[in-house]
């Protein structure tokens, strides 16, 4: 049943969000990020929203980041799931408002001597790329993760806006993929169950493990390596292959 937009429309002034643990380490290198938080797989689904990750493993949707931080508030994702049901109810005002975000990004990077970037996808993995923003925005850098091959395989062969930079993830289900992906140039992201302060592997699939908790500026990454992130929230009891164990650590 389609909702009126008064009953989604519940987020506040803008659709990005500032506070955020990962991108705030983003700053101390003078870029300012916003994120846009929907609901991830079909979280939003029994609302009137759809499904936003149509690649998530099992393995994904058990330890999803959805519930960690500050979706670990039930309002926090109650928000994202308003969004989603707005995103998928009403397009086009949807869109418009978006917009406004984006360029309320670009003035406060200015107003802080920032250069401003931006993830659409915080906790989805949907082809924004395919809507006018990216060429409008031409001057603003978007990053994303992704676990759909085929957009992965398009950006590697220059497919997408230049100003999209994307990282495939790793799951239990699609590591034949992930190999092929290094092997094109591209970069992916895989979750260790290595803890905090502790080392990540050195290499994996044959290439340069680089650390992916120091920030989330993914589009300054060196291109063919393995973006390695520590387990987090429920990914540390992981036991479907989602998280790649690396021993014992006491």
């Amino acid at each position: 049943m389609k909702k009126k937009l008064s009953e989604v429309k519940r987020y506040g002034s803008s659709l990005l969000t500032f506070e955020n643990a990962k991108t705030s380490k983003g700053e101390s290198l003078g870029i300012l990020t916003g994120i846009l938080y929907l609901a991830p797989a079909r979280e939003s689904v029994p609302f009137g929203g759809g499904n936003l990750c149509p690649m998530a493993s099992k393995g994904c949707q058990d330890v999803c980041l959805f519930t960690a931080g500050r979706g670990s508030f039930k309002q926090v994702r109650n928000a994202r799931i308003a969004k989603t049901v707005y995103f998928f109810q009403h397009r086009e005002a949807f869109l418009e408002d978006l917009e406004k975000s984006l360029y309320a990004l670009q003035d406060r990077a200015e107003s802080l001597g920032m250069r401003p970037a931006v993830r659409l996808n915080g906790t989805s993995d949907y082809p924004f790329f395919k809507m006018p923003l990216m060429r409008k925005f031409r001057h603003l850098q978007f990053y994303n993760y992704t676990k759909v091959y085929s957009r992965m395989i398009d950006y590697c062969d220059g497919k997408l806006p230049e100003n999209e930079h994307l990282t495939f993830s790793r799951s239990e289900t699609n590591e034949t993929q992930c190999a092929d992906i290094l092997a094109r140039g591209g970069n992916v992201a895989v979750v260790f169950s290595t803890r905090k302060g502790w080392p990540l592997p050195a290499e994996y699939l044959g290439r340069p493990v680089i650390d992916g908790d120091t920030h989330d500026v993914r589009f300054l990454d060196p291109r063919g390596v393995v973006v390695g992130l520590r387990a987090k929230g429920k990914a540390r009891a992981d036991k479907s292959g989602f998280v790649v164990q690396v021993g014992v650590q006491s």
